[in-house]
């Protein structure tokens, strides 16, 4: 696969093998559907690599490994996943673990859905929806993470979102210099990431205040 140097220049041995190749299959698909659809903007693969992968894989430290004793694999629920972006890729480091995709948008679900066949990723399913505060509680209940990134979501339905995530669970946003308030009226900073190619850019990891 061709974009399989760029991956392991990039990230060296940080990465298995086989997760390398998952995510070069991904990119090459992702380069052929970009000409007809666009997925990501009209920058080389090696760019997509340095910042939507990069950026993807940083997170990877915030979906943890267990949810406790008899908890199974912990869930991820990735919300506006457009080209896979976080959630297929952290998957691609996961495939025993369950992801859900949410994605409204039709020709992005359809990439989604094919990549996760090329991927051969099956505990990976896609909902083309856009996520409300009753689709919100009806995901969020049963994952150890969600996560979002370049999505804007009303105030009401991040509110439902955070309510929903069970005890340990934990919501993982990209944000910039400001944090909407709402947001940190409902959660607290557990841990705090900058992005060194984006300065004004970071990831937060955030976690439920319970009230009461």
């Amino acid at each position: 696969m061709k974009h399989r140097d760029l991956f392991q220049r990039e990230f060296g041995d940080e990465l298995p093998p086989e997760a390398v190749d998952r995510l070069a299959c991904h990119a090459e698909l992702l380069e052929r559907w970009n000409r007809v659809v666009r997925l990501v903007g009209e920058a080389e693969p090696a760019e997509w690599i340095r910042r939507h992968y990069a950026e993807s894989l940083a997170a990877r430290v915030y979906w943890r490994t267990s949810v406790g004793e008899g908890g199974g694999e912990p869930g991820l629920l990735d919300i506006g996943s457009g080209a896979g972006f976080p959630g297929l890729v952290l998957a691609a480091l996961h495939p025993e673990r369950p992801v859900t995709l949410v994605e409204a948008r039709e020709r992005k679900a359809a990439f989604l859905a094919e990549a996760g066949r090329e991927l051969d990723l099956p505990n990976v399913r896609i909902v083309r929806q856009r996520l409300d505060a009753e689709l919100a509680v009806r995901l969020a209940g049963a994952v150890e993470c969600a996560t979002i990134r370049g999505l804007r979501l009303p105030e009401a339905t991040v509110t439902r979102l955070v309510e929903a995530l069970p005890d340990g669970g934990r919501l993982v946003v990209w944000a910039g210099r400001r944090v909407a308030s709402g947001l940190l009226d409902i959660c607290a900073v557990e841990q705090e990431m900058n992005l060194p190619d984006s300065p004004h850019r970071r990831i937060l990891c955030l976690r439920p205040l319970r009230r009461g």
